[in-house]
């Protein structure tokens, strides 16, 4: 326990002495600033932060990739990841450790959006449960990002590429699966099965819909699970590409 949160700390200091991520959290700021004005701070409407939460994913998608590619990336074009492998340290506990030096930092990043939260008090009178299980969503939907993050990081020492990877998976989740069901709809018909039935996995699969949930304060047991089996999936799937990678 103790070498995986030595892990975790030196992951978490490196992310917090790293310019990539201040660039993180300040355009996370800005564009959770955006969301603020545009979709909250409306005269005459009802003070309801909930529009705020929904639409993190949108940035989120851009943002983890680059807070998670030089992870093992890193490790590998340095050569420190053999220093990690000679130690009495296993592999799962190298992969944990990193999933959660990577997840503090990402607390830190949503967390600074309380700042939001707190001058909405100053003007309205917000439902904080809400509030809260849109925090309790948004660390659920970090878990399986930043464990995407992790594993493409684990598949090769270019950050670059291990960025746009994870990128293309997110934008897939968050944005594809929301919008390609509702494009094939009219194309659907009764004799469409198939069709219909990729409809209906694009659809679980799409981040929104499980994170509409927590920003109107619903705690749904069929979203938690959806978070949390994806991030074990690929938390295991790192720990398989660590494995091969020490047997070549």
């Amino acid at each position: 326990m103790s070498q995986l949160l030595t892990i975790a700390r030196r992951e978490l200091g490196a992310l917090f002495y790293s310019p990539v991520g201040y660039i993180v959290l300040t355009l996370y700021l800005l564009f959770v600033g955006l969301l603020f004005s545009l979709m909250v701070m409306r005269p005459g409407r009802i003070a309801d932060p909930g529009p705020m939460f929904l639409w993190n994913h949108l940035i989120l998608i851009f943002l983890v990739p680059f807070m998670t590619m030089a992870i093992f990336s890193e490790e590998y074009r340095s050569g420190r990841i053999e220093t990690l492998r000679t130690s009495p340290v296993s592999e799962a506990a190298i992969v944990l450790g990193k999933f959660l030096g990577a997840m503090g930092f990402y607390v830190g990043v949503i967390g600074s959006s309380v700042v939001f939260v707190i001058l909405l008090s100053f003007f309205g009178r917000p439902d904080y449960m809400p509030v809260l299980t849109s925090y309790l969503g948004l660390l659920l939907m970090g878990g399986l990002m930043v464990s995407i993050g992790l594993f493409f990081s684990a598949c090769t020492q270019h950050q670059v590429l291990a960025a746009m990877s994870s990128c293309v998976v997110l934008v897939t989740l968050g944005i594809l699966f929301q919008f390609i069901p509702a494009f094939l709809s009219p194309f659907i018909r009764h004799s469409s099965s198939w069709l219909l039935s990729v409809k209906h996995a694009m659809s679980y699969l799409a981040i929104e819909p499980h994170m509409a949930g927590f920003s109107r304060g619903i705690i749904d047991s069929q979203n938690i699970v959806f978070f949390l089996s994806g991030t074990l999936l690929f938390l295991f799937l790192t720990y398989v590409v660590l494995e091969t990678r020490k047997w070549r």
